[in-house]
């Protein structure tokens, strides 16, 4: 065999190492992508089957509940999904809740759901911001038999802290729900919501990923760094025991001792 035939040989085996290294790369790269895939969080989309499934299961809507979360889907964002709303409601029944305080922009669902669970004489102060449309919801909650517990506020969730505050409500509330997501002064408001709390209350923050921007290392928007701040001062709270779980935008829960 000539020296040219082993050179052209040579030059052939390297090209077929390099396109067989390079396919290997290639198969070991989507199969990772794929992989990766397959393992993400079940509840990125709305629509995946998964969780319309899990849904199915532990869902139990009142159908005026239901009928008033239908009309709003498009209409505008619920600050909390349907079944971390239900979870509220059952954690307000088995803590035997009387009086509860909701700080967010469901346009209603969510004074509804809490509503249901509270005895004759129980009392929901629900605060709207004054883009919040809830006229719809009243004509829910009537048929749902408890407008007489719903006492709508048209405030900023920091003046509706302070006025309760003010009125020598501290230490009253059973439960409190808040959506922190555009909040500047997240700390504060933590603080005054913890005050208004009973020993034993729960205190239910949603938005506290903010869309995944507080996982980012150079968080620019002060509303941001506020939200990273409160969650990590809130992880060494002695004051209260915690859990975060990954409904909605996240959702802290936090129980004071």
């Amino acid at each position: 065999m000539s020296l040219s035939t082993l050179g052209r040989e040579a030059v052939v085996g390297i090209a077929m190492l390099g396109i067989t290294f390079a396919t290997g790369v290639y198969i070991g790269k989507r199969y990772f992508m794929y992989r990766r895939k397959k393992s993400q969080k079940m509840f990125d989309v709305q629509g995946d089957p998964r969780r319309a499934y899990l849904l199915r299961l532990s869902l139990r809507e009142h159908p005026s509940a239901k009928k008033l979360r239908k009309h709003l889907l498009g209409i505008t964002s619920q600050d909390i999904s349907s079944d971390a709303a239900q979870l509220l409601g059952n954690l307000a029944k088995l803590i035997n809740s009387r009086k509860i305080l909701d700080m967010g922009w469901s346009c209603g669902y969510n004074p509804l759901i809490l509503a249901l669970v509270l005895p004759s004489d129980g009392k929901v102060i629900a605060n709207v911001r004054a883009i919040e449309d809830v006229s719809y919801a009243r004509n829910s909650w009537n048929e749902a038999g408890v407008e007489r517990k719903i006492h709508v506020e048209e405030k900023t969730e920091e003046q509706t802290l302070d006025d309760l505050l003010s009125n020598g409500e501290a230490g009253t509330f059973d439960l409190i729900s808040i959506n922190m997501a555009n909040q500047q002064n997240c700390r504060k408001c933590y603080e005054k919501c913890l005050r208004l709390l009973k020993s034993r209350g729960i205190l239910a923050i949603d938005g506290v990923l903010c869309n995944g921007a507080v996982l980012k290392r150079n968080m620019e928007d002060e509303g941001v760094q506020g939200m990273h701040q409160m969650n990590e001062a809130i992880l060494r709270d002695a004051r209260v025991y915690l859990s975060v779980l990954p409904l909605g935008d996240g959702l802290m829960l936090c129980f004071k001792l």
